[in-house]
């Protein structure tokens, strides 16, 4: 601890504080964030897949988690409707023409 500090303050507890709150002071603001959420209004073409930066979003909050708990052990859990199509960790592009491996594909070894 530093000299006159009576508990340790993480370096990134100041970064933690910008994006992080107590549920208690967020619990309503959440909510209303969540009832207002709506279906995007653009659609996708036919021929191509839906953006999702799925690996971008799970380094924002490896981060977040690394800030709140350092070297503690944490969860993350990652709820997806798709494969990652954009950014990193992206396995298939956006175009259908490129088809992706299925569980079929897989067992059979090709």
């Amino acid at each position: 601890l530093p000299p006159g500090a009576s508990t340790y303050v993480s370096p990134g507890s100041e970064i933690l504080r910008r994006f992080l709150l107590p549920v208690s002071e967020c619990s309503l603001t959440l909510e209303s964030i969540l009832e207002s959420l709506r279906k995007d209004p653009w659609a996708v073409p036919a021929d191509k897949r839906a953006a999702r930066c799925t690996g971008c979003a799970l380094s924002v909050a490896s981060s977040l988690m690394n800030l709140a708990c350092p070297r503690r052990g944490g969860r993350t859990m990652l709820f997806t409707g798709g494969p990652c199509t954009v950014g990193p960790g992206q396995i298939v592009s956006r175009t259908k023409g490129e088809i992706m491996r299925g569980h079929q594909d897989i067992a059979k070894g090709t």
